[in-house]
């Protein structure tokens, strides 16, 4: 499943990107989105995490790994990947991200999020509005 969500945001690019840089802080924004810390004895652009989310009529706690792959302040990308599971459940979900961010003007960026989403085992019995809406939700 793919999907593209773009959003303004109404700061200026430098300050999203430091804001998106700082992962466990970023994470705060995410509903549901808990425990995100530096992964141990993983590499400096590893994080673990857990999120809790609804999909239809069943309830997940995804809990899984999230690294950044490519961060490039020239060019203002990011490419991330992430795995997660909910073993209650029996399903998953790897993801890949890239990001982007787009100068309007001095205080507006143009987030894009252009992400590629495989669902495993339940998730993946779900119809793909369900998921998209899901997905908008969270963005």
């Amino acid at each position: 499943m793919n999907f593209e969500h773009r959003c303004t945001v109404p700061v200026a690019r430098g300050t999203l990107w430091d804001f998106l840089m700082d992962v466990q802080q970023m994470a705060l924004c995410v509903p549901g989105t808990s425990e995100v810390v530096v992964k141990e004895g993983g590499q400096e652009e590893e994080y673990t995490g857990r999120i809790r989310v609804k999909v239809g009529p069943i309830g997940l706690t995804l809990q899984g790994v999230m690294m950044i792959q490519e961060r490039d302040p020239q060019t203002w990308r990011i490419m991330a990947h992430a795995e997660a599971y909910d073993r209650r459940v029996g399903g998953g979900v790897f993801l890949k991200a890239n990001i982007s961010l787009g100068e309007n003007g001095s205080d507006e960026t143009e987030l894009t999020i252009a992400s590629e989403a495989r669902l495993m085992g339940k998730l993946g019995e779900f119809g793909q509005a369900i998921i998209r809406r899901k997905a908008d939700a969270i963005v």
